[in-house]
């Protein structure tokens, strides 16, 4: 028994013992106090004086104890613990000088804010705003008077006094700042689920949502998020495209075969030409955008980080806004930016919704994470790489083992669990797909020579290829690509041109390697010969983790599915196919669900829209009489208006996929306009994914095949 004297220390030990975790509490709840902020009202009130921040002849002062003439500020993070206050005008919160405060009509590093807490008691808090421009924090200097007794006088006083930390009131009655809303209505519980049951949702195989930072940043105009928010994210495209689109080069060439295409090039908040389902230099991604589509049932998006590196030297040397350096042309350095633009998003996303974890947007690296995050009502993002010089092993780069090992390393501790093997052109790991026109005059610039091609085997439909570049090379920007390569290309007349290269030893060790590290291979854009031999390894290894993300693998001599196809779904792999409106999709899909329903496996179809590639989306309707009516009801239950951005509304019936936030307009158009069985395919094609991941991750063949 501890004696009268003993008990104090004890108590005062057991005290100590429990303060780190006090401590710890106590900051977490600091912490998520600073981040609730987000999307908040509030008056700025001096707790010392109980006076609030007001706006007095432009410059922001503690003048005021009534909160009816307090400034009103509204909340909006920049990223995690930084934010920006804007006043019943819009105008930002911002200093240039230590401890002066006026409002600014354009937001700048003046404007941003970090944020941090103080707790004095259970659910109160102050805080302390320190300006990221002048490292100094708004403080009020004030006098207060203090009551003095000595013996029995009493007296006042009158002390200097400094507050740094403030109440922040809740308001109600601020100016909301810009944003896009997802137009839906509906408790967003019912996205929850239960970690074992079966997934019902679907996945996008094929996105590009960092697409905007590939060959070199100026190409592909707006961006998914901004610090600064949509006016700044969605900005007018002249900034990158010139005046009218004139030097939107590629974008113009793409679509449209004329240099000389001009477009208004206005975004936020008009947007009076893009987005559009045909542009392809500008981003059909807005985080906004893509919460459209995870509210509408996505359940996983695939998003790959892309890269051209011949290509994006190119332009960058032709295209005079290239001239101006923004982003490395470098295929890891440029996969190594959208990496870490990915986890800024997912980032941002978490600072809008309120705190780390708290955003719909949640990168994944294995499937069980994905089941877990899935079932916690989020969007499960899976990064993967489509790029031509793979690795830095383009044609004219130095390649060896070491790099490969090195490179595929580095890449999986950034998370990327997807590759494509080759893309646009030859690497030192296989020959390509073959294409026409602008894609082989790349090819020619990356390699030194066009595609190579031979006839197709008795299997395999080849492709027309033309000679000289007809139409094209008549282009006063691609005559000045041709100058570099030196001739122009020359091909029998047939339609039947396979690519000559296969496979290489180097791309037999990445397969292989990819294999030992549990890692999905995506065998679109692969040449016929290079897909045979990757169909070689997996089978004789017995691995699912095969893909083919937006239908470009080649096709069979009838134009039915490829063995190659068939081989791909029998080892239980995964297909999506690229994205088509309901007419399309009521004919092209029932081959690939016939396909699957020849395997033991699940009936699970992806889509992959390839959104920002570079590539179209569908288009208008125009079906007459029968259009897609708004509002509509997924099987959710959640409610689906017109989407609207800024002063534009947004159609499916008119306008097609337009953004990224049509998507689940289409996948309601093709639920009430096509085959149950298609939708049904859809919706399964979340739950066919991971489980074509979790057989991947649990196979433990370690041979080594080698199919040359």
């Amino acid at each position: 028994m501890l004696t009268p004297a003993a008990r104090p220390l004890v108590a005062i030990l057991a005290i100590f013992a429990i303060l780190p975790l006090s401590s710890t509490a106590l900051a977490g709840a600091t912490k998520n106090a600073v981040y609730q902020l987000a999307q908040q009202c509030v008056a700025i009130r001096s707790p010392g004086s109980g006076k609030y921040l007001t706006n007095n002849l432009n410059v922001f002062r503690f003048n005021t104890g009534d909160i009816n003439q307090a400034e009103k500020f509204f909340v909006k993070p920049a990223r995690l613990g930084d934010f920006l206050l804007t006043d019943r005008t819009g105008r930002y919160l911002s200093s240039i000088v230590p401890q002066v405060e006026s409002p600014f009509p354009q937001p700048g590093l003046a404007s941003e804010w970090r944020i941090s807490g103080q707790q004095i008691a259970n659910n109160h808090f102050r805080f302390k705003l320190n300006n990221r421009l002048t490292q100094a924090p708004i403080q009020y200097e004030y006098m207060q008077k203090i009551t003095r007794k000595f013996l029995w006088f009493t007296y006042h006083t009158w002390e200097p006094r400094i507050d740094q930390h403030f109440d922040l009131v809740t308001r109600t009655d601020c100016k909301s700042y810009p944003e896009i809303p997802t137009n839906v209505r509906g408790d967003i519980n019912a996205l929850k689920g239960d970690i074992n049951a079966p997934v019902r949702g679907y996945v996008d195989a094929h996105t590009h949502i960092t697409s905007y930072e590939f060959m070199g940043g100026r190409v592909m105009h707006g961006a998914p998020f901004h610090k600064y928010g949509v006016p700044w994210a969605l900005d007018d495209s002249a900034r990158n495209h010139g005046p009218n689109g004139s030097l939107d080069l590629i974008g113009n060439l793409l679509e449209y075969g004329d240099p000389g295409f001009r477009y208004d090039t206005r975004g936020w908040p008009d947007f009076p030409f893009w987005p559009n389902a045909r542009q392809k230099t500008h981003t059909g991604y807005y985080y906004k955008w893509i919460e459209r589509a995870w509210l509408s049932g996505m359940r996983m998006n695939v998003t790959l980080l892309v890269e051209n590196q011949v290509l994006c030297l190119a332009q960058s040397t032709i295209n005079p806004i290239g001239w101006i350096p923004k982003n490395s042309c470098d295929t890891m350095d440029s996969i190594r930016l959208q990496a870490k633009r990915v986890y800024e998003m997912q980032d941002y996303i978490d600072a809008q919704a309120g705190g780390p974890g708290k955003g719909f947007f949640r990168v994944v690296t294995s499937p069980a994470q994905a089941r877990q995050v899935i079932a916690d009502g989020k969007l499960a993002v899976v990064m993967g790489v489509e790029a031509s010089e793979t690795l830095n092993c383009g044609i004219k780069d130095y390649c060896d083992i070491s790099k490969i090992e090195q490179g595929l390393n580095e890449l999986y501790q950034l998370g990327v669990r997807a590759i494509f093997p080759a893309h646009k052109s030859d690497n030192q790991f296989s020959g390509g797909k073959v294409e026409n026109g602008f894609v082989n005059l790349g090819q020619a610039l990356a390699t030194g020579h066009y595609f190579e091609t031979k006839h197709c085997d008795e299997h395999t439909r080849g492709k027309a290829m033309d000679s000289g570049l007809p139409v094209i090379g008549e282009v006063p920007v691609i005559n000045q690509l041709l100058v570099q390569v030196g001739v122009s290309p020359s091909y029998d007349d047939h339609d039947d041109h396979c690519n000559t290269r296969a496979l290489t030893p180097f791309g037999v060790y990445l397969v292989n390697r990819m294999i030992d590290l549990n890692m999905i291979i995506d065998l679109d854009h692969l040449s016929a010969d290079a897909i045979s031999q990757v169909m070689d390894i997996v089978e004789a290894r017995d691995y699912s983790g095969v893909v083919s993300s937006h239908s470009f693998m080649h096709g069979a001599k009838d134009g039915a599915l490829h063995r190659n196809f068939k081989r791909m779904l029998n080892v239980g792999g995964f297909a999506a196919h690229y994205m088509q409106n309901a007419d399309r999709a009521q004919t092209q899909f029932p081959e690939y669900l016939d396909a699957i329903q020849q395997t033991p496996y699940l009936l699970a179809m992806g889509i992959g829209t390839d959104t920002s590639g570079l590539s179209g989306q569908p288009g208008a309707r125009h079906i007459g009489g029968n259009p897609l009516a708004y509002p509509f009801t997924t099987e959710l239950g959640l409610v689906f208006d017109r989407q609207k951005s800024g002063n534009r509304t947004f159609d499916l019936n008119n306008e097609g996929m337009a953004h990224y936030g049509l998507l689940p307009d289409l996948i309601e158009d093709i639920r009430q306009r096509t085959h149950p069985r298609i939708y049904e395919g859809i919706m399964n094609s979340a739950e066919g994914y991971l489980q074509m991941w979790e057989r991947a991750e649990s196979n433990n063949n370690a041979q080594y095949v080698d199919p040359l």
